[in-house]
Formats: structure tokens, sequence, C-alpha cells
């Protein structure tokens, strides 16, 4: 590790949020000015900070803590005190939605702006009425990256500044990105801004807007997408392999194509990439992908950041509006997909007002209540599950972010806490599992290695009726798994 002496701020953010692996690889603390930062892809293909050798200097930002930025660390507001100064004015306010002005399900009804998205299409919407109606000059959003030799990222943050632009942005990209890049023209570039993200990253974007006079100068509107975790790029490259492509002959993937004699949830991913010496393209439904059938099981967390399992915002709070999808019911049978939307900036307000009058959006109203039963797994686990693995972190000594949600361990049965627990060395595991195969040119690596844990954990989440009262936890498995990665997990985000 690479310091100046005495830059303590700097010390701590890497020996805990870093090194205790709870970087997200958002890209805030390398957009200010200490060049000792970069935002790298380790070893198992998720983006962190990385400390470089670096004598140079900027003075292109104030001087900001990295600590009061990084979503992640003990120094930064949390959800709740952003909440409150952004919104608390205006909104009514949910202890887990956050504030609110109005919240709603449905998609938009002109033009092919649900036939581009993963759901209903709000998300593109949205930005691009801010563009046509002159609110912002530019929106920053995760879009295609023409990979290369230099930069093989398949997504990256990008600048649209036309409505043809803004479509290319379509879609969930359930792939790692950073947003040091970005802000970089941000600070380059007066204009206004409209910058999409998931909540963290949204979070981290609202620190940054405290503290840089410039950068809240010029971002106007912040989109926040509902999250279930961030995924490493070994996700798309394992769908891709099972496809018969090579992981580093992958060129590009829709991980929400959808089906249309399918349920909104039972969508396929497409991937693009060369097998046999030809460029080919593979649909699968995503269920039918192996490991079970579980490698798109978001329960499961193939590939998650260990950051995601400490993090309490589903929705994003901090966000001027968020939008997801609507797994309800009423809902979830139409395959062309429907979004949840919690709007919580007045001007936002009033466009999907006029858009539901216009006839542009079929927009139903919903309660709160409604909002969380359609992200109810996702509450389940960044919430009880959260309460748990807080517990248990401080039960082992090991520092972790504060966090809203309070260490507990009674609220869940002895079966909850095996299954949380089980769905942590998933997690861990998918990242050595895939390194091994990877390393060795053997898919078969990943499935051995993977399937003994999944099917002790589908065990606890479906057992057969006559062995519920009998459902035990077994030990050799769980201390066999962390026997193997005993060790390489101290090397996890050190590498």
């Amino acid at each position: 590790m690479l310091l100046d002496n005495g830059n303590s701020d700097l010390e701590q953010l890497f020996d805990k949020v870093v090194d205790g692996g709870y970087c997200i690889g958002c890209g805030a603390c390398a957009s200010i000015n200490n060049p000792q930062i970069q935002i790298k892809m380790n070893k198992y293909e998720q983006l962190q900070a990385t400390l470089i050798d670096s004598e140079a200097t900027d003075q292109s930002s104030p001087d900001i803590s990295v600590q009061t930025i990084c979503p992640f660390s003990d120094k930064s507001l949390n959800e709740d005190q952003l909440g409150q100064e952004l919104f608390s004015q205006d909104c009514k306010y949910d202890e887990k939605l956050g504030y609110y002005l109005e919240t709603y399900a449905g998609y938009v009804n002109e033009g092919d702006y649900r036939h581009y998205g993963s759901s209903g299409g709000m998300g593109s919407w949205i930005i691009s009425q801010l563009l046509s109606k002159n609110l912002v000059d530019g929106v920053i959003h995760v879009k295609e990256n023409a990979a290369s030799s230099e930069d093989k990222r398949l997504f990256k943050y990008d600048l649209s500044t036309t409505l043809e632009d803004i479509q290319k942005g379509a879609k969930s990209r359930y792939y790692p990105v950073e947003m040091s890049e970005v802000i970089k023209i941000i600070r380059e570039k007066p204009a206004r801004y409209a910058i999409v993200g998931i909540p963290c990253f949204i979070k981290s974007i609202r620190l940054l807007v405290r503290q840089d006079p410039v950068i809240a100068e010029r971002i106007k509107f912040c989109i926040g997408l509902v999250c279930g975790h961030l995924k490493s790029t070994a996700f798309a490259k394992m769908f891709a392999w099972q496809c018969g492509i090579e992981p580093d002959n992958l060129l590009s993937i829709d991980f929400r194509k959808k089906l249309l004699d399918a349920e909104a949830n039972k969508y396929g991913v497409e991937v693009t990439g060369i097998k046999n010496g030809e460029v080919v393209t593979i649909a699968r439904p995503v269920q039918d992908f192996s490991v079970g059938g579980f490698l798109g099981d978001w329960g499961m967390g193939f590939f998650k950041y260990k950051a995601c399992d400490y993090c309490d915002d589903v929705v994003g709070e901090t966000a001027d509006i968020s939008i997801g999808d609507a797994w309800l019911p009423q809902y979830v049978k139409d395959s062309q997909g429907t979004n949840i939307v919690i709007v919580r900036h007045p001007i936002l307000y009033n466009l999907i007002e006029a858009g539901k009058e216009s006839g542009e959006l079929k927009l139903d109203c919903l309660s709160p209540e409604q909002v969380l039963q359609s992200q109810a797994a996702g509450f389940r686990h960044r919430h009880d599950g959260l309460a748990y693995r807080l517990h248990l972190a401080d039960k082992q000594g090991t520092w972790r972010p504060n966090k809203r949600i309070k260490p507990q361990e009674n609220h869940l049965d002895e079966k909850e806490q095996k299954r949380f627990y089980l769905r942590t060395i998933m997690a861990e595991e998918s990242h050595l599992a895939f390194q091994e195969a990877y390393q060795k040119d053997d898919i078969s690596i990943f499935e051995k290695r993977m399937m003994p844990i999944v099917e002790e954990y589908k065990s606890l989440v479906a057992p057969p009726k006559s062995q519920k009262a009998q459902v035990t936890f077994k030990e050799p498995l769980w201390k066999r798994v962390l026997k193997r990665i005993k060790g390489q997990l101290t090397k996890l985000f050190k590498s």
C-alpha cells in the first residue's frame, strides 16, 4: 500500500473500507484531488479503489476528505440524513422507502421506451423528458462500451446529449462500472446534468455535491435504480461460457431480454461473442442456465460484491426519483414489464402527472405498502439479513460500516440464520470458483465447487414437506467450504 506519510484520512479509508472488502468501486474517491487513487479491476473481476505511486498534483477540485464522500465510510452521512436535507420540506416519509411525494406502478405508453427497456421504460422516458424540455443539457448513464485490447469493459458511464444517445443507455446492466471518468467530464464541461445510478452511487454523488460547489452547480437531477446488488464481470462471462463462448470472447450481453411468452420475471439472457471462429448470438431463458438453474437467482448472490451485503438502501432513497420492477402479482404476468416509481422531486412529479394526463404514461398510484411488497425479497435480505450479518461481524470483532439497521440475532429462526449465512458463503465462493475455473480453462470446476453449497441452500429454502421438521445444517459442508476459502479471502480485495 502506497500512502503519503501522515495521510490518516486515506489510510483509514483503505485500512477499513477497501481492505475490509467494502469498496463498491463507485469512483467518488478517485474523482477528487488525490492522484494516488485510481479505480481498477482486481483479480476477482471487481472494480475497486486502488493506490498507485504518483507524485502528481491536481487542483481541479476542493480539498475534500475521501471518507466523507465514500458511501461505506463511517465518516459520511447516512441515507436518512441526506434525505432529510434534500426532501423533508415537500415529502412524506416511510422508514423503508425514505421520503416520497407519490408512488406508482406502470409503464410508458408511447414510442419504443417500453420495448427497449428492461421493464416499463420509465427510466429512459424520464431522462428523455428532462433533455427534450431543456431541463438538462446532458445525461450521464451506463452504456455499452466498444471493448478493445486496452479497455475490455463491456459497459461504462458515458454522456448522452441527444434522444438517440439516451436510447443506447436503456436496460439494466449487471456489471461493474465507476464514475470518476464522467465526474471529470462534469468538472471540465460546464452544463446541466442528470445522472443515473444504483443507490450507493447516487449516495456518493450526493455526498460529493455537499462539498464540491462545481459538482453541486452542475448536477441537477439524480435518477435512482432499485438495486438487488452489483455483480463482477464474471457474472456476464459465466452466462457466455455456458453458451459455449469462452469468457474472453464475449462481445456483448443483454441481461434482460424480454420473452413474449413468459412472465416478466422469467426473462432471457442474450450473449454475443466469438464461437468456433465466428460471431454468434445465443439467447436462453435465465432459469435454463446451470448450477442447478440458479446462476440468475438473485437471492443466491453469485458474483456479488461484499459491500452489497452491508447496504440498507434498497430503493435509492437519496435519488430525486427511483425506478424499479413491479414484482407484484397484478403486473408480473405482463411480459413487457412494469415499473414501480417513487418520485421525490416536484419537477419530476409534475412531468409524471402531465404524462399520465396526456396518455403517454399508464400509471396506477400505489400505496407505500404495495411498493414494499414489490421488493419484499430485497428488503428481507438488506434489512433482516443485514441485521444478522452485522451481528456476526460484531461477534467476530471485525470492522464493518455503521448502518441504520441495528445488529440483531433473535429476529430470525435457526433456518433463516443459516440461509443468510449460506448466501454469504455462496457469494464469496463464486469469486474463487470462477477464478480457478478460468485459470484451468474448465467450466465444470465452477459447478463442482458451487453445487454442494447450492444444494445445501435449496434444502433450507424449500425442503420437502415430509422433511420440514427434520431440516438440519450439515456442518461438514460449511466447515469444508470455510477451510477451502480461508486464507484466499484475506487476499480477495488486496490484489
